[in-house]
């Protein structure tokens, strides 16, 4: 940052500092780019004087000013508090219940908004790249219990929606659907090399149904008795 142009001069009855055109170029310069304390070191302004030249000037922080602003605001909050150990104070302990209580009950207020429904209302293009940052992420996290449903595995994700491996025909996926709904049971083994996921279990409560069988026979199924 540049050198603060010439000294501050004082006018009228209660000494009100006014700006020479080198000092307001200097600050429409430096205003949106860098912090106010550095400013008001730098020039000698009070925070108030500061704020009422910027807003004589129309001057405001640029977004890409804020960006760095708050990247060196951050960096030097690392460094004191790992300097002061208040991060090795933090490490392994849960927040206090007084501080989940009050949380709760923030999020519960007409006060609360969501960071993300915040993000899509601020700013529309930054909230559009988290949406398909996250689609990737679950595709890839789909494709990975899917490995391992092939091989046998159990599901490890807690997924909305159990992944049942694709093969299944979109008539076959409604026989199971039905089966279901009639009190047959299925197989939680979906994999192909486990042999089952053609599978349908029913007991002795089992509302059976001599065509709803035989249709899922013709569709590859095969039913088979279970004891209760």
């Amino acid at each position: 940052m540049d050198k603060f142009p010439g000294v501050l001069q004082r006018t009228g009855k209660f000494g009100k500092i006014v700006l020479t055109p080198e000092q307001e170029e200097w600050l429409k310069t430096w205003f949106p780019t860098m912090e106010n304390g550095r400013l008001m070191k730098a020039s000698g302004l009070s925070h108030a004087t500061l704020h009422r030249c910027a807003r004589q000037l129309h001057l405001v922080k640029s977004d890409k000013g804020m960006k760095g602003i708050m990247h060196r605001q951050a960096k030097k909050a690392k460094k004191t508090n790992e300097k002061s150990g208040w991060y090795d104070s933090l490490k392994g302990r849960a927040p206090s219940p007084q501080c989940q209580a009050a949380y709760r009950e923030y999020v519960r207020s007409e006060r609360y908004k969501h960071p993300v429904k915040i993000m899509r209302e601020k700013n529309p293009r930054k909230y559009r790249k988290l949406m398909e940052k996250r689609s990737e992420l679950r595709k890839e996290l789909i494709r990975k219990e899917k490995l391992r449903l092939m091989r046998g595995l159990p599901q490890k994700t807690k997924l909305t929606t159990p992944l049942v491996m694709c093969k299944y025909t979109k008539s076959q996926l409604a026989r199971r659907h039905n089966a279901l709904k009639r009190g047959y049971f299925l197989s939680t083994d979906k994999s192909e090399a486990g042999g089952e996921r053609y599978l349908i279990f029913y007991d002795d409560e089992t509302r059976r149904s001599e065509w709803f069988e035989r249709n899922c026979i013709a569709d590859g199924f095969t039913f088979r008795y279970e004891q209760s």
